[in-house]
């Protein structure tokens, strides 16, 4: 993690002089130096999703819930750094319909949990 910080911070700094100099040298810096952070990210969570695999396996919990939770954890994600980049170049506008159109995904997406949880409820209803 220390070199994460480190290279984000290096790059904060050389964003800042470069897009002294011309803007669009800064934003890009942004987004390269983003893209190799979120690779490092990426790596993370192949571990994440071994783990969870693990734990679906010992409580024997449905395949299709934690490929929804998975999925949506990715969605979110994207929705974020593709957020955060428009928002740096100064598309607030886009980075807001980016937010929108991601937590409208994540709801389609969890609607078959939703639904399941609606059935179980109701068969403990008189």
């Amino acid at each position: 993690m220390v070199k994460i910080t480190m290279i984000g911070l290096s790059a904060m700094f050389l964003c800042i002089t470069l897009g002294s100099i011309k803007k669009e040298y800064g934003v890009i810096l942004a987004v390269i130096t983003s893209v190799l952070i979120s690779f490092y990210g990426i790596s993370r969570l192949q571990i994440i999703s071994h783990s969870i695999r693990e734990l679906q396996d010992f409580l024997g919990i449905n395949e299709a819930y934690i490929t929804i939770l998975l999925k949506m954890i990715g969605i979110a994600f994207l929705a974020e750094f593709s957020s955060s980049m428009c928002k740096d170049a100064g598309q607030t506008a886009i980075a807001g319909q980016i937010d929108f159109a991601g937590k409208l995904t994540m709801l389609v997406i969890s609607l078959p949990i939703l639904q399941s949880l609606l059935e179980t409820l109701g068969e403990f209803m008189p």
